[in-house]
């Protein structure tokens, strides 16, 4: 089973209008409103490409109907823990004539500390031998440092597979619990190892340090370069698909999906490089949150370039 986490969830507003003006008013404009979580868009790419896959995470009470209705609308089962307080507005407004794009989020609720510990026990008890347990985003305000090394060691402890995609301090702890799989993208490898990386040999040098910390797998996103992994002996670029770029967002766990999705079918290193990028080129392709279209993931499957370094 593949189980993804809800740890900061908002609910994102859209607004489009031909163009924003300070100090003006606007009535009846175009809105959407949608429940929003790095998890969650795993969590969609997974599904889409028709694996299972569960949901477990924090959602605050008064938003917590929003996001089972969601979840149930899609056909996605979910063990959600309610704390206090209410969903974060993420507000974006987007301007047809000058294509801008305005961004407001509100600051993330503050988690009472004490929760802590009890949500690690929920996660625990959902974890069973073979499962793979994603990780994604920041920690939740008012939990430690730490809180992603305990819930790794859980998992450890239960034989999980888990991977980690997250940055800063909670990636440098994290690290040291060896989670089967992380994803850092190269500014995050930059941050963790408190110098500039450049170039394909000096990121590949990065990435096999990672592997003598224990990590397993590693995969290192360069956006539009695509991607170089690393596992056991083999370290590989992959170069992705040219392709027209509607969208960026998402496309990071995209990649993470297509990872889970292929060492869960137990493909080889190899394709499962293809398809991690194969997913990540598929999201920028799509407009909006939802998933990703399974055929354009199996052609761009064949479009991806893999070198040796």
């Amino acid at each position: 089973m593949i189980w993804s986490t809800l740890l900061h969830p908002s609910l994102d507003v859209v607004y489009r209008l031909p163009e924003l003006q300070g100090g003006s008013e606007y009535r009846d404009c175009s809105c959407t409103q949608v429940p929003f979580d790095k998890g969650l868009n795993v969590a969609r790419v997974v599904h889409a490409l028709g694996e299972e896959v569960h949901v477990a995470g924090i959602v605050p009470e008064y938003g917590l109907k929003r996001f089972a209705d969601m979840l149930d609308a899609n056909g996605i089962v979910h063990r959600l823990f309610p704390v206090p307080g209410d969903l974060r507005v993420t507000t974006t407004i987007l301007e047809s004539e000058t294509r801008g794009r305005t961004r407001i989020a509100a600051t993330p609720l503050v988690i009472p500390s004490r929760l802590q510990h009890d949500f690690t026990g929920f996660i625990a008890r959902q974890m069973k031998s073979g499962d793979y347990w994603c990780f994604s985003g920041d920690l939740p305000r008012g939990f430690s440092d730490n809180a992603f090394s305990v819930l790794l060691d859980a998992g450890s402890e239960q034989r999980c597979q888990t991977l980690l995609d997250t940055s800063g301090v909670p990636l440098q702890k994290g690290v040291r619990s060896r989670p089967t799989i992380i994803k850092p993208n190269l500014s995050e490898l930059e941050n963790f190892f408190g110098e500039q990386v450049r170039g394909v040999h000096h990121i590949a040098l990065k990435g096999k340090r990672l592997l003598d910390m224990g990590i397993t797998y590693i995969f290192i996103s360069l956006g539009a370069d695509g991607m170089i992994a690393l596992h056991k002996n083999d370290c590989i670029l992959c170069s992705a698909p040219s392709v027209e770029v509607l969208s960026s967002e998402g496309s990071g766990d995209a990649l993470v999906a297509g990872v889970l999705v292929a060492l869960k079918r137990q493909f080889s290193f190899t394709e499962t490089c293809r398809l991690a990028v194969a997913c990540g080129s598929a999201k920028t392709v799509c407009k909006g949150p939802a998933g990703i279209n399974p055929d354009t993931v199996w052609q761009f499957m064949e479009e991806v370039r893999i070198t040796s370094v």
